[in-house]
């Protein structure tokens, strides 16, 4: 199972089968790397493709999204969900502005002490936006390399010493000059083929050499990673468990069209949750103060009724 010969067949692959993206464009300015990066980190494709080009029309550059009220930046990110992301990504370009004059650091070691940048993120930045041939490992790529090299999928947690192998795999399969497109075929290669639940074994170019293929034909039951779903902290609306993640989603989403309106938390509940009720008003109100925590939102409480803003 040749390292190079099994990157060959990813890159043969992806030349006839690679989705056309925006952020894909030759010599696209690594600040669109970035901001397409942090999109993607929790939202699908095409719903990243629409917001990608409204974002950028608004923050075309770094200076712009650094400079921004961050308001706005909240605003912007409308849709997308995870709104967090939407203040990490100013940070992001609040720290590159003023520590490298606005111009992104191209090695992990430097991009990964920014705001919101982790171990995949300085990857995926590094090897995306300028070609490096530097790992970027998301759940895709481990289960791509897990099945291939290992015959088995891979769960998470993996251990310290499980990431470090893995990295050096990676690493070691990456042919020069052709990181970007690499892990640009990966990323099309797991969402198309070789997927979590329903692996399209069978029309898998990399059967003939793949250890995962025999074992999945065999008995698919055994070796199939089905992860636990885990259970979000929430609460039950209409007969059904919702993450708070949604409720502050729906926080902030308010916030976006009524921003400085004056409300009483009641009306704020029905208007996050279809069945509120009064005495679910100290868990609304604990929402909306963690928001304000995290610089999501502004709120000026006045006896039962709060006037909310977006972050200043």
């Amino acid at each position: 199972m040749d390292k190079l010969q099994f990157s060959d067949s990813i890159l043969d692959w992806y030349s006839i089968h690679k989705r056309d993206l925006p952020w894909r464009a030759l010599g696209v300015d690594p600040y669109y790397v970035v901001v397409s990066e942090i999109m993607l980190q929790q939202t699908q494709v095409p719903r990243v493709i629409e917001k990608y080009k409204e974002f950028l029309s608004r923050f075309p550059t770094i200076f712009d999204l650094a400079s921004a009220p961050r308001g706005e930046v909240i605003d912007a990110w409308s849709g997308l969900g995870y709104n967090r992301r939407a203040i990490m990504l100013q940070q992001f370009a609040q720290e590159v502005v003023r520590l490298y004059d606005g111009k992104i650091p191209a090695v992990p070691e430097a991009l990964i002490k920014l705001s919101g940048i982790g171990p995949y993120a300085a990857g995926s930045i590094a090897s995306f936006a300028f070609n490096r041939a530097e790992p970027a490992i998301d759940v895709n790529v481990r289960r791509i390399y897990m099945r291939y090299f290992h015959g088995r999928d891979q769960g998470l947690p993996m251990s310290k010493e499980e990431e470090k192998k893995l990295y050096g795999l990676v690493k070691e399969s990456i042919p020069s000059g052709r990181s970007c497109d690499l892990h640009n075929g990966l990323m099309d290669f797991g969402s198309l083929v070789c997927l979590r639940d329903a692996p399209k074994c069978q029309d898998c170019v990399l059967k003939q050499s793949c250890a995962f293929f025999p074992l999945y034909t065999n008995a698919k039951e055994k070796v199939l990673f089905v992860a636990e779903k885990r259970v979000e902290r929430g609460i039950y609306e209409n007969g059904r468990h919702i993450p708070n993640r949604i409720f502050r989603g729906r926080i902030v989403e308010f916030v976006r069209k009524h921003t400085g309106e004056e409300i009483s938390l009641l009306e704020l509940g029905t208007c996050v949750k279809k069945d509120f009720v009064d005495s679910e008003k100290e868990w609304l109100f604990g929402l909306c103060e963690k928001l304000r925590k995290e610089g999501m939102i502004e709120i000026e409480l006045k006896n039962e009724n709060v006037r909310l803003r977006l972050g200043k």
